[in-house]
């Protein structure tokens, strides 16, 4: 029996890695000559990111850096600070070679531990994972229409993603800041953080224009001395991709995150300067959608039709995600009394998970690392360190086979000395990204008819009386009667997916 089938072809996402892969951190540091002598370690921080990504067939290549910096207190109460960079070459390998794959690393610390040996030498030791994802698109095709063999089909509109483009850029920014008159000079660098505050992005004749701007914060201890200080400033960037393909008919979402930052004192200037060199990272995602009338059943008034069904979950389009949340915590002294504080700061994993509530809800989940350099009663320097988990609900529930790329950055943290030994710390976060819910559906991807099995039927009669139940779908009604569609609804003036009241229909019999 001859009959034609009209096919679609639309992506689906297939995930070819998601694993963890772990690095052993060793570090084993001797003080140059000019710094002085570790009399107590205050605080050891480990800052993983990546670097230089690239994909050579099925192989992923990576490099992982790892920012290690010790603050310790000399032995006449002087704040000192050490650090040095590791990088390690790491690769993993994909089932296949991917066309314009979704690559996400991302290296968080497990563990770290820091012993000094002498007043000279530090043993650090830790563990950096790093899960690993990559995604593509998988190709799938669904029938649309059919013609001949008396084949009738149920159809829904269903919106996908025909086409996806990814890529990521690394942009450097460097540039020289004046310290303002009545900040003094920077003599040692304590801590730098750096977020994106903002990033606009502008598509034209394939190319991305991505520019923003990235604020920074840094805690650090004057020339020659002194008590802690904090100065903040920020800095502007701009990157031009080129995307092949790329044009006004996608979404595009894009996403910069700073991955380092380095300052340096910039000797014998005047005015005071420091150093400023950025390292950011700008993720661009475009996705072209379309529609279609996807067929999801059938069946045939002639013969006995088998479906041959595809399962699986289409992207829906992603929701831009903009939000901050507020959180408190409160750090406690254990061996005496706080005196005064001298800073407070916070830094946020850079992946926020998404989790299902008990009642059901959704919200993003998260830790901010919180840090408080302050004086204890005798007037020495301490610092506390805490780990602050979040949650923050979602308006919206996510499905299950929800996926999302949102990440946290620290805005404003201030603090407040709620008793002789107990500070609060109040950190905005601020979380941006994007949401993409990925729906079920089963579709028809091909069919077959049986001509050795034949609807039986009765040639007599032009017409077939049939009682309708009320809600009854004419589908359902054309499917057990083994008759067009079409003709039910133009025959019974039908409009709508459901009858409204129990009624007799008339059923053209072919």
């Amino acid at each position: 029996m001859d009959f034609k089938l009209t096919r679609e072809s639309f992506a689906v996402e297939k995930v070819l890695l998601d694993s963890v892969n772990e690095q052993a951190l060793e570090l084993d540091y001797v003080l140059p000559d000019y710094c002085p002598e570790i009399f107590k370690v205050l605080s050891c921080r480990i800052y993983p990111s990546a670097a230089r990504r690239t994909l050579n067939g099925s192989k992923l290549n990576f490099e992982l850096n790892a920012l290690v910096r010790v603050v310790y207190v000399s032995e006449n109460g002087e704040i000192s600070a050490i650090e040095q960079m590791l990088s390690y070459d790491k690769s993993a390998e994909l089932s296949y070679s991917p066309k314009s794959p979704v690559i996400y690393i991302e290296p968080s610390v497990e563990s770290k531990s820091c012993r000094v040996v002498n007043k000279r030498r530090v043993d650090i030791r830790g563990v950096i994972s790093t899960r690993l994802r990559v995604l593509a698109d998988e190709p799938r095709q669904a029938v649309t229409s059919a013609t001949g063999g008396g084949l009738q089909l149920r159809k829904k509109l269903v919106t996908y993603p025909s086409k996806r483009l990814f890529i990521t850029k690394r942009v450097t920014v460097l540039d020289e800041v004046e310290i303002i008159q009545t900040k003094p000079p920077v003599g040692v660098v304590l801590r730098a953080d750096a977020s994106v505050n903002s990033a606009d992005k502008k598509v034209i004749s394939g190319k991305l224009l991505t520019k923003g701007e990235a604020g920074v914060s840094v805690i650090y201890i004057p020339e020659g001395g002194g008590e802690i200080e904090k100065i903040s400033f920020d800095l502007p960037f701009s990157q031009v991709s080129d995307i092949e393909g790329l044009d006004e008919r996608f979404d595009v979402y894009v996403d910069a995150s700073v991955s380092s930052c380095e300052i340096r004192p910039v000797a014998k200037s005047e005015p005071a300067k420091i150093e400023c060199e950025l390292g950011i990272d700008i993720s661009c995602l475009a996705l072209r959608f379309e529609s279609a009338q996807l067929a999801d059943d059938v069946f045939s008034t002639e013969c006995e039709a088998e479906a041959e069904r595809a399962d699986c979950a289409i992207e829906c389009v992603p929701e831009p995600v903009s939000d901050s949340h507020k959180i408190k915590a409160t750090l406690t002294y254990s061996e005496g009394e706080i005196r005064s504080v001298m800073s407070a700061s916070a830094e946020a994993g850079k992946a926020v998970g998404i989790v299902r509530k008990p009642n059901g809800d959704c919200a993003f989940s998260g830790k901010v690392n919180l840090t408080v350099f302050a004086k204890n009663e005798s007037g020495k320097p301490i610092c506390l360190e805490s780990e602050a988990p979040y949650q923050h609900d979602l308006e919206n529930p996510v499905c299950d086979s929800g996926s999302s790329d949102v990440r946290a950055s620290v805005g404003a943290v201030t603090y407040n000395l709620t008793s002789s030994n107990a500070i609060e710390v109040t950190v905005e976060i601020k979380l941006r990204g994007y949401i993409c819910e990925a729906k079920p559906h089963s579709f028809i991807s091909d069919i077959r008819l049986d001509e050795t099995r034949p609807v039986e039927r009765d040639r007599s009669c032009s017409l077939k009386l049939y009682y309708a139940e009320p809600g009854e779908q004419p589908w359902e009604i054309a499917k057990r009667c083994r008759a067009s569609l079409d003709a039910i609804l133009e025959e019974n003036e039908i409009d709508g997916e459901a009858v409204e009241a129990g009624s007799m229909l008339l059923i053209p019999i072919e």
